[in-house]
């Protein structure tokens, strides 16, 4: 048997990750000393621990990881997890792809050199749109935050439209704002929640009802995939108005033409800025 130095040296892992294994219920020794506390773990152990460091390097949580190790979790459960893991990584991948193109073009810029746009860029003028509409508070900015917060009410307003039996509702619009409600020094993003309708809907149990103001000019480009990566297309975007001479005027919108149902990589994303000449 190996003492705990001995094992974690074997592990490449510290002896305070091994305490915490146990402590969590992940690896427990073999054997623990009553009188010394002591702890030893058999040689067939270090498969084990092999194991878990390759599922958490997967990017598996250490819950689901305790699952697999301990057998609470079936192979179709375990296989769902990895292939989860799998479209993470490869979404990490595709976002830095994007990342390191736009780093490209901005090093590129810094030499002289006019970078072409990482993403295609059109204005045009949004019309006034009649939507139905929610709003709720997330705790921050970034898709870790908004997705939580948006993508259920979507969901909730879509239902209380059907439940008032609006038939035909559609695109949906998400407005985010810095909560000025909630202090000067608070994170909170006010999140607004809307589909478009026609002009006979009324405000109604579970949302209200406006009018979206016309956007005069917008700079507006096209986001294809999961909201996981929406920021680099903002960014990209924000980037083609700065480069040629415009500065943002009000408040953002996305609309997103893919119904929610469908699987996100093949969801598309109107981004509008609006946006004016500088002078």
């Amino acid at each position: 048997m190996y003492t705990i130095g001995e094992f974690a040296s074997i592990g490449r892992v510290t002896v305070r990750l091994l305490r915490y294994y146990d402590q969590i219920g992940l690896l427990a020794p073999a054997r623990v000393d009553p009188v010394s506390g002591y702890r030893w773990y058999e040689p067939e152990q270090a498969s084990t621990l092999t194991r878990i460091l390759q599922l958490r390097d997967f990017g598996l949580k250490l819950d689901d990881i305790t699952k697999i190790i301990n057998g609470r979790l079936d192979r179709t459960g375990e296989q769902a997890l990895l292939v989860g893991a799998r479209d993470a990584l490869q979404l990490e991948i595709e976002q830095n792809r994007i990342r390191l193109d736009r780093l490209d073009g901005y090093l590129r810029s810094t030499q002289g050199e006019t970078p072409e746009p990482t993403i295609p860029v059109e204005l045009t003028r949004i019309e006034p749109q009649r939507v139905a509409f929610a709003t709720a508070a997330a705790a921050g900015w970034g898709p870790i935050n908004i997705t939580p917060v948006i993508g259920p009410l979507l969901g909730h307003v879509a239902d209380r439209l059907e439940a008032a039996g609006v038939a035909q509702f559609g695109p949906a619009i998400a407005i985010y704002q810095a909560d000025g409600s909630a202090g000067v020094d608070s994170d909170r993003v006010r999140v607004t929640a809307a589909y478009v309708v026609d002009h006979t809907v009324r405000s109604a149990d579970g949302f209200d009802v406006t009018t979206l103001p016309a956007i005069e000019q917008a700079a507006v480009a096209v986001h294809h995939g999961s909201v996981a990566s929406i920021d680099q297309s903002w960014h990209a975007l924000m980037d083609w108005a700065d480069r040629n001479g415009y500065q943002p005027s009000g408040v953002c919108r996305e609309l997103y033409r893919t119904p929610g149902s469908e699987p996100q990589e093949t969801w598309v994303t109107d981004l509008q800025q609006p946006v004016t000449h500088r002078s």
